[in-house]
């Protein structure tokens, strides 16, 4: 099955035994999951008619509907005991935030966590960090223009994180890998040509020149 650059990310990155995707989509990432023996049993999570009626004829097509076990449930209101990593791809961090928070109660036995928030990554990082979390895992991908951070979140100890690693990440700002220097450097070309503006109000234009600095800062 051919998976998207961030899915397959999330697939090579992957540790638990049982998971769940939460908004599952057509299943392709909680199928691949187990076809590659990264699970041994899977629950694929869609919360309307339509998009889980699709994931169900998706894991049927692949004979699967007794290891990938389609779910029509509200994010982790239902979260199988059994379960212990969770997947949540493709949505907004706030989004993301509101679905964990709802049901926290039911991380109990859930050992791992992996986001791929498309927007307030740094709030999403502190957040699930606050529940007992630490972030063991990070990627950076580009896609179709795109830049995806994946976060690998494990129960574990307590982490000493700072400002700079719930913002850029404490795994991809110490790589800086290519793709990461390219996104901010993007980023920092963006300012650029807003900073050449003229009507620009003088609160803003230090909030980017500050902004400016500390991603130049950052990429080295």
């Amino acid at each position: 099955m051919k998976l998207s650059s961030r899915l397959k990310t999330i697939l090579e990155m992957f540790e638990g035994q049982v998971a769940a995707d939460v908004g599952s989509d057509h299943g392709k990432l909680i199928i691949s999951l187990y076809q590659e023996g990264k699970i041994t049993k899977g629950y694929a999570i869609e919360n309307k008619k339509g998009p889980y009626s699709r994931l169900y004829s998706e894991i049927e097509k692949n004979n699967l509907l007794d290891k990938v076990i389609p779910m029509l449930s509200d994010g982790i209101s239902e979260l199988p005991k059994d379960v212990d990593s969770i997947v949540i791809a493709g949505m907004g961090g706030g989004l993301i935030i509101d679905i964990i928070q709802s049901h926290v109660e039911n991380l109990k036995n859930v050992n791992y966590i992996y986001i791929d928030a498309h927007n307030s990554i740094p709030m999403v990082r502190r957040f699930i960090c606050s529940l007992g979390f630490n972030i063991f895992k990070e990627e950076i991908v580009e896609e179709n223009d795109i830049y995806y951070e994946i976060i690998g979140f494990k129960k574990d100890k307590v982490q000493s994180l700072d400002d700079l690693d719930y913002e850029f990440g404490p795994f991809l700002r110490k790589e800086k890998s290519n793709v990461f220097i390219r996104k901010h450097r993007n980023r920092i070309k963006e300012i650029e040509q807003i900073l050449k503006l003229d009507n620009i109000p003088d609160k803003k234009h230090i909030e980017l020149t500050k902004e400016k600095e500390l991603l130049e800062r950052i990429i080295g």
